[in-house]
């Protein structure tokens, strides 16, 4: 155990299981990219998401949570683009967000948990709980998108 300033650090030297490939090193990151992540979630919302296109890198990669990967800025703004056309109405409730930055790497990530409820165009609803992981690299664009989905009960 470490003292500093009154408060109690503990330093374990802990063995995992399996080797770590990317990093298990992190600390907390700027929350001005929730922000950005946020930003985009809502022009999706609003229906305006080409407003947020100048935040995503040439070559953003956009791993959806149909299993597909989309790559470039523009095949991406436009499938979402379609995709939200094909909707009359999005809500999103936040349950959680946080910003990670990887000790070493020059880049950020965001993760975010939430649900979105989807009206349909022939006035069905929709709902799926989301967890998506965003990376800003060192331009501080995103880079790339993992989003993951599953229906409520």
């Amino acid at each position: 155990i470490k003292e500093t300033n009154d408060k109690k650090e503990t330093t374990a030297s802990v063995t995992l299981p399996y080797p770590i490939l990317y990093s298990s090193e992190f600390e907390i990151g700027d929350k001005k990219f929730a922000k950005l992540v946020l930003d985009i979630w809502k022009d999706y919302d609003n229906n305006t998401i080409k407003n947020s296109a100048a935040l995503f890198a040439d070559t953003t990669r956009f791993y959806d949570a149909s299993g597909r990967m989309v790559k470039g800025k523009d095949s991406i703004i436009s499938i979402i683009d379609t995709y939200r056309n094909s909707i009359a109405s999005v809500k999103e409730d936040v349950s959680a967000i946080v910003v990670l930055k990887p000790k070493g790497k020059d880049e950020t990530w965001v993760c975010v948990w939430g649900k979105e409820v989807d009206a349909m165009k022939d006035g069905k609803k929709d709902s799926v709980f989301l967890q998506e992981s965003w990376m800003f690299n060192k331009d501080e664009k995103v880079a790339n998108i993992y989003q993951y989905a599953t229906k409520p009960k």
